[in-house]
């Protein structure tokens, strides 16, 4: 058994994990702020949030077996000291560490998001906003750990994948958080704006009132009031 784990390729495995692992949280990252967005119908939505919740698990499960190769990995091995405690590898403590933080990170994030419904929102979406600093502490692990980034490719993806999400956060930022566009406030009415009386239906179309004829208006209703019944 220790051969075979001796004789896999480790540093593949690391490699591909990792990648892999990015993407997939990344998209869950992305899918999670166009969920929020009131431009899908109820059935689009429902898609939306089992791809989110696939991705987003997915992707933290491969993070967490990113990780732990690096335990039996032969060329850079990793303590299980140094896995688990942040900041403490003897190989790129810092890099290292910031990896460490996201697996904690996102297996607080999951579990918190199934016990939403045992916690207070303000408390859950407190939790859930981690995945901002997630991502970022993912991107800065990869990109500058990584051996692959010296591929134009691999550059590319952090990059397209960076402006995703920044663009999904600008987007949803614009339509507020409630879920609806946000509109400007309405201004103060003056003294001589005309304010529009609801009527109910059957009723004739209701009278402009402004503070210009409204005395005028209530003395027509006080005449009205004591004026002889009509034969």
């Amino acid at each position: 058994m220790i051969s075979f784990l001796v004789n896999l390729p480790t540093w593949q495995i690391i490699r591909v994990t990792g990648i892999v692992s990015y993407i997939l949280l990344t998209l869950g990252v992305a899918l999670g702020i166009a969920y929020g967005l009131p431009l899908w119908p109820r059935k689009m939505k429902t898609v939306l949030y089992k791809i989110h919740s696939f991705a987003t698990i997915s992707g933290t499960a491969l993070g967490l077996l990113h990780g732990a190769v690096t335990v039996i990995d032969t060329y850079v091995p990793y303590t299980w000291r140094e896995l688990l405690v942040p900041f403490t590898a003897h190989y790129d403590p810092v890099l290292s560490g910031l990896g460490t933080l996201c697996g904690y990170a996102m297996l607080l994030v999951i579990l918190t998001t199934d016990l939403r419904n045992l916690l207070k929102r303000r408390v859950w979406l407190a939790f859930h906003l981690l995945s901002y600093p997630i991502f970022a502490m993912a991107a800065i692990h990869g990109f500058f750990m990584g051996t692959d980034s010296r591929f134009p490719g691999i550059r590319l993806l952090y990059l397209a994948s960076i402006v995703l999400v920044v663009l999904m956060s600008l987007l949803r930022s614009a339509f507020g958080p409630a879920g609806g566009m946000r509109v400007s406030r309405q201004a103060p009415l003056s003294r001589n704006t005309p304010v529009t009386q609801p009527s109910r239906p059957g009723q004739p179309e209701p009278e402009l009132v402004s503070p210009g004829n409204a005395s005028r208006r209530s003395e027509r209703f006080r005449d009205t009031r004591h004026a002889p019944p009509r034969g």
